[in-house]
C-alpha cells in the first residue's frame, strides 16, 4: 500500500485520505450503484472496532466528538474509486488511520444494517431526481457512452439499489478492498517519521488480496452519427447540453483539452460567455472536463433564457464550438487560459483537505506524477494543440444532444429558491504538485493580526501566513436582502451581481481580462443579512486584487445595458432555485414565522419576480449609495503578504468610501405565533422536504449563543450523530439528508428549523419521528454526554475551519461583524468549553417550544398526513 506524504505546519491541522480503485467502473447491471452502498456501509456502519453491532461507538460518534462533521469527515463514490477521509486537529491522526484500516480490513456488512442504509441511499437517489441539470447529464451520459459502465451514474438504477443483496456487497468488498488496490495521501502537520510509523502500525498487518483484483476490459465502440435526447419534466427553465467523447486523462490529449474547455467557459471573455450570455441567448454557460481514468464525455452545458429557445442555443453552441476546430484560438486566449488554470492548480494548496482531495483525484484517475507534472505539461500546449484536439474531438457526428424542456409546474403560483448544484464526476482540474515545506505561522491569532479602523469605518483585519504564495479576501457588507427598499425584494442581489459588470473606468471585459491574465477571481453576491466580497489570487497579486475589488466597491459602473442582463440572469437562477423541495420549504416557513414587514420575512416567487422586472438603474444606484459604505463594511486580508504595507495599501484604497450609515437594528424580536401546516406542492418532484420550525429569539450576539448551539447539535445537527439524525437517518432509514440549526441569527433574530428530505412514502413516518424526538429532548433536556461531545466537536471543528487562507479570512470578517476582533479565533475553543449543562438546559426551555412548531411540506402532495 502506498501512503503520499506532504507536511505543512501552516495550521495545527491535517487530513489523512485513502482511495479505493473501485467505482461505478467496476459494477455492472444488477449490481449498479453497488461501490456507493457499500461505502455507506464503510462509512457509518459496523466493524470489528467500530460500530453498534460489536457494543462501540459508530465512526461518525468517535470522529464528531474529535471536531469533524460531513464538512471535514466523509467517504465518496465516483466512477474511478471510492474515497475516505478526515480533516482533523494534528494531534488526531492515530483515530483517522485506525478508522480507515478498520474500514479496509475489517468491515462486517451485516444484512440488518444494511436495510436501512438502502432506503438512505434510495433518498439520495431521489433528492439527485430532483435536479434537472442532473437528470439531463445522467440521460447525455448514458447516451453518449453505450457499452463501458460509465454508461451509469455512481448512485445506480433504482432497481439495482433496491434489490442488490448484502452477500453481493462482502463478495464486491471481498473483491476490492485490499491494501495494494488503494493508496493513502496525508496532508498537513505532522512528523513525517512518527507518522509513518502510526501508518505502518495501523495498515502494516493488513493482507494482500488474495486474488488478482477484477478489471474493466469493455472498450467503448466509436460513434457512427449524433445522437439526441429530451428530459421533460416540470421545471422552470430549459437546458442544453452536448457532448464529445475524448479519451481519459493519461492520454496526451487530455490536458490540452483542459486548456480548450478553459478558452470555451472561463471568464467574461470566454467564447462561449461572449457568444451566448453576452447575446441573451443564455444565462449561463459551462465546459466540463473530468479527471477520469477512461474516455467520458467532454460536457458543454448552457441555461436557455426566458428570451431565447433551446434551438437557438444549441446552434450558437456549435457554431462557436466547431470555429475553434476550423480557425483555432488567439495567443491572448490561450495565455489567459494557462494562467487561470495555473492559479486555480496553486490554490489547490491552500488547505490541507484541498490538496489532500485534489492528489487523492489523481490517483485514483491517472498518477502521483501526473499530478505532480500538470502545470508543466499545461504550459507547454500550444494553440495549434488546442485547435488539434478541437478538430479531433468535436465532430458533429459524434456529437451527444440533450434538452432538457420544462412542464410548467401546475403549483398555484402563490405558493412559493440556492441554484441546484453543479453534477460532479469527478475532479476538472488537478490540484498543486504538492505543498512545500513551509514556514509556520504559529501563535494567538490576535497577536498576529493586524487590526485596524479606518476614518470612514471600515474594519480591517490583515494576516501574514508564508505557507503558500497565495492571499486571500473576505469582505461582508451590511447589504443583504434583509436591507431591501419596501416592495423591491429583488434589488439587493441585483445591486451585487452589478458591482462586477464594469466600473466608470474599465468595462466587465477589460475587468475580466485584467484578472484572468494572472488567474486572479473576485464575486460578490448577496444573502439574506449581507453581500460577500470574496477575491483570491497569487500574492504577487495583492495590489492588483484589492485595486480592483475597491474599484468595484468605490465606481460601479450599473450601466443600464448591464442590468437588462442581469435581470435576466438572475431570473434564470430563481426559476431554477424554485425548483429546490428544500429551499421552498425553508422559504414559506420564514413567510409563516415572520410578520409582514419583517427584514427575514422571504418574498415569494411572483413577489421577487415583480421585483426583479420592475427594477431600474436609479433603484440598483440608490441601494448602493446607501448600503455599500464604511461604516458597514469588514475586511480581512489572509495570506503570503507583508501586514504593514497591505493594511497601508487597503487604506489608501477603502477609506475614500463614504462614511454613510449603518442600518437600524434596534428592532423587537419575534415571538413564536400559533402554529400552522402548510404545504408547497410542486408536481412531478420524487423527494420531498418537511421542516418544522418557529421563531427563535436567538440573535448571533447573545450571551447564550454558545449554549444555544450545543442545545441544537444534539438534537440535530449531524444527520448520523444527533437524536434526530440517529432515529430517522441511521436506525430507520428514512432520509438521506436533515439537520437542525438556529437559522439567520445575526443582528436580528431568526429561527430555529430542522429540516428533513424524505421518500413520499416515508413522510408520515418521518414527521412522527422527528416531532417525537423534539419533543422528547425538550422535556428531558440535554444529558452530560451529549454536552462533552458537542463541546469537544464545536472545539475541533472551530479549529479545522481555520486550517486554510480562505477560511482563517471568512472567520475574521464574521468576528468582526459581530464585535468580538481577532482574539475571538482565540477564544472560542474556550467559550464552547465553558458551557454547561444548565446552560444549555436552560436555551432548550427558552428557544425550543414543540406545542409552537409550524409544518411545511414541498413536493408532490396535496395534502400532509396525519
Amino acid at each position: 500500500m502506498k501512503i503520499l506524504v506532504s507536511p505543512n505546519h501552516a495550521a495545527p491541522v491535517m487530513t489523512f485520505l485513502v482511495v479505493y480503485h473501485v467505482g461505478s467502473r467496476n459494477e455492472a447491471p444488477g449490481n449498479t450503484g453497488s461501490a456507493h452502498l457499500l461505502e455507506h456501509m464503510l462509512f457509518n456502519k459496523s466493524t470489528k472496532n467500530f460500530g453498534h453491532a460489536n457494543g462501540h461507538q459508530t465512526f461518525q460518534e468517535v470522529l464528531y466528538e474529535a471536531g469533524a462533521d460531513f464538512s471535514s469527515t466523509n467517504m465518496t463514490t465516483s466512477y474511478d474509486r471510492m474515497t475516505g477521509f478526515s480533516t482533523l486537529s494534528a494531534d488526531q491522526i492515530g483515530l483517522a488511520m485506525r478508522i480507515e484500516a478498520d474500514r479496509m480490513g475489517r468491515a462486517l456488512i451485516l444484512d440488518e444494517e444494511r436495510r436501512p442504509e438502502m432506503s438512505v441511499v434510495r433518498n439520495e437517489y431521489e433528492i439527485s431526481e430532483n435536479n434537472p441539470s442532473r437528470a439531463l447529464s445522467k440521460a447525455v451520459w448514458a447516451a453518449c457512452i453505450v457499452a463501458h459502465p460509465y454508461h451509469w451514474y455512481p448512485l445506480g438504477y433504482r432497481s439495482d439499489i433496491e434489490g442488490v443483496s448484502t452477500e453481493k456487497l462482502r463478495e464486491h468488498y471481498k473483491n476490492f478492498f485490499w491494501p495494494d488496490n488503494a493508496e493513502a495521501v496525508l496532508v498537513g502537520d505532522f512528523d513525517p517519521i512518527e507518522a509513518l510509523g502510526i501508518f505502518d502500525r495501523e495498515f502494516g498487518g493488513l493482507p494482500r488480496s488474495k486474488a488478482p483484483i477484477p478489471s474493466v476490459i469493455t472498450v467503448e465502440p466509436p460513434q457512427e452519427g449524433e445522437r439526441r435526447v429530451v428530459v421533460s419534466r416540470p421545471g422552470e427553465v430549459g437546458l442544453v447540453e452536448i457532448a464529445y467523447i475524448r479519451p481519459g486523462s493519461l492520454h496526451p490529449d487530455y490536458i490540452p483539452l483542459d486548456v480548450l474547455a478553459s478558452i470555451l467557459s472561463d471568464g467574461v471573455n470566454s467564447r462561449l460567455y461572449q457568444a451566448l450570455v453576452e447575446t441573451g441567448l443564455a444565462t449561463d454557460i459551462d465546459v466540463r472536463n473530468y479527471t477520469l481514468r477512461d474516455p467520458f464525455p467532454i460536457d458543454v452545458d448552457a441555461t436557455v433564457a426566458p428570451s431565447s429557445s433551446h434551438e437557438k442555443v444549441e446552434a450558437a453552441l456549435k457554431t462557436a464550438l466547431y470555429a475553434v476546430a476550423e480557425r483555432g484560438v488567439t495567443e491572448e486566449e490561450l495565455a489567459r487560459s494557462k494562467s487561470r488554470i495555473e492559479v486555480a492548480v496553486i490554490r489547490e494548496r491552500d488547505g490541507t483537505y484541498q490538496l489532500a482531495s485534489a492528489l487523492g483525484e489523481a490517483v485514483a484517475s491517472a498518477d502521483w506524477k501526473w499530478f505532480v507534472n500538470y502545470l508543466e505539461a499545461m504550459k507547454r500546449v500550444t494553440a495549434e494543440d488546442v485547435r488539434r484536439v478541437a478538430k479531433t474531438y468535436l465532430i458533429p457526428a459524434h456529437a451527444t444532444v440533450g434538452w432538457f424542456v420544462p412542464i410548467r409546474n401546475e403549483a398555484p403560483p402563490a405558493k412559493a429558491a440556492p441554484a441546484p448544484e453543479k453534477k460532479a464526476a469527478g475532479s476538472k482540474r488537478p490540484g498543486a504538485g504538492g505543498a512545500s515545506q513551509a514556514e509556520g505561522a504559529r501563535g494567538r491569532f490576535a497577536d498576529r493580526t493586524l487590526h485596524r479602523v479606518l476614518p470612514n469605518g471600515v474594519i480591517l483585519d490583515v494576516l501574514a501566513n508564508r505557507a503558500v504564495p497565495t492571499v486571500a479576501v473576505y469582505g461582508l457588507a451590511l447589504a443583504g436582502r434583509q436591507e431591501a427598499p419596501v416592495g423591491k425584494p429583488a434589488i439587493p442581489s441585483l445591486t451585487a451581481m452589478m458591482l462586477t459588470r464594469g466600473t466608470v473606468t474599465r468595462n466587465k471585459r477589460a475587468i475580466a481580462a485584467i484578472l484572468d491574465d494572472v488567474g486572479a477571481s473576485i464575486s460578490i453576491s448577496a444573502d439574506l443579512s449581507e453581500a460577500t466580497i470574496v477575491g483570491s489570487a497569487l500574492a504577487r497579486d495583492t495590489r492588483l486584487l484589492l485595486t480592483v475589488i475597491a474599484d468595484e466597491l468605490r465606481h460601479p459602473a450599473l450601466s443600464p445595458e448591464e442590468l437588462t442582463k442581469a435581470k435576466s440572469e438572475l431570473r434564470a437562477d430563481l426559476l431554477r432555485g424554485y425548483e429546490s423541495t428544500g429551499l421552498r420549504a425553508r422559504e414559506r416557513l420564514a413567510r409563516l414565522a415572520f410578520p409582514t414587514g419583517h427584514p427575514f420575512r422571504v418574498a415569494g416567487r411572483e413577489e421577487m419576480l415583480t421585483s426583479l422586472d420592475a427594477a431600474t438603474p436609479a433603484d440598483v444606484r440608490s441601494f448602493h449609495r446607501d448600503r455599500y459604505v464604511g461604516s458597514g463594511l469588514f475586511l480581512s486580508i489572509v495570506g503570503d503578504v507583508d501586514t504593514a504595507s497591505v493594511a497601508a495599501l487597503a487604506d489608501s484604497l477603502f477609506a475614500p468610501i463614504p462614511r454613510g450609515n449603518r442600518p437600524d437594528y434596534n428592532r423587537a424580536r419575534t415571538e413564536p405565533n400559533a402554529p400552522e401546516r402548510a404545504i408547497e406542492t410542486m408536481r412531478g418532484k420524487a423527494n420531498m422536504d418537511f421542516a418544522f420550525g418557529q421563531a427563535s429569539g436567538l440573535r448571533r450576539t447573545d450571551p447564550e449563543w454558545e449554549a444555544a448551539i450545543v442545545a441544537n447539535a444534539a438534537l440535530g445537527q449531524s444527520s448520523l450523530t444527533s437524536r434526530i439524525g440517529k432515529r430517522v437517518r441511521d436506525r430507520e432509514g428514512l432520509s438521506y439528508t436533515l439537520a437542525s440549526r438556529f437559522f439567520w441569527s445575526d443582528y436580528l433574530d431568526g429561527v430555529w428549523m430542522v429540516d428533513v428530505a424524505v421518500a413520499p412514502k416515508n413522510l408520515a413516518k418521518a414527521i412522527r419521528s422527528t416531532r417525537e424526538e423534539i419533543e422528547t429532548y425538550c422535556k428531558e433536556g440535554i444529558t452530560e454526554a451529549e454536552v462533552e461531545t458537542q463541546k469537544n466537536y464545536f472545539a475541533g471543528s472551530f479549529r479545522v475551519r481555520l486550517g486554510s487562507n480562505a477560511g482563517v479570512a471568512a472567520t475574521l470578517a464574521s468576528a468582526e461583524k459581530f464585535g468580538y476582533g481577532p482574539r475571538y479565533l482565540d477564544e472560542f475553543p474556550d467559550r464552547v468549553r465553558a458551557v454547561t449543562r444548565e446552560q444549555v438546559d436552560a436555551v432548550i426551555r427558552s428557544r425550543l417550544h414543540p406545542e409552537k412548531l409550524h409544518l411545511v411540506v414541498a413536493g408532490d402532495l396535496d395534502s400532509i398526513p396525519e
